[in-house]
């Protein structure tokens, strides 16, 4: 499983990257803090009310996004 930032341009503060870096390891030891899309598949992370972690490949890749790059993707 790896983490990788969506785009370079999103500016993700310390405070985020910390966050989603703490659930992102939660979810690589077992515990459930995924969501699985009902439409797509998907599965998602919440970090926080303005960024999202999102796989699109059943958990081998996550990508940290904000919410307006989440949803114009999970519509691809």
């Amino acid at each position: 499983m790896q983490l990788g930032d969506f785009s370079p341009r999103q500016q993700v503060s310390p405070a985020v990257r910390r966050r989603a870096q703490t659930l992102f390891r939660a979810a690589c030891c077992g515990q459930k803090v995924f969501r699985r899309l009902t439409m797509n598949g998907y599965l998602k992370i919440d970090v926080g009310p303005f960024w999202r972690i999102l796989s699109k490949d059943g958990g081998r890749q996550w990508w940290l996004m904000d919410h307006e790059t989440y949803n114009r993707e999970i519509r691809r």
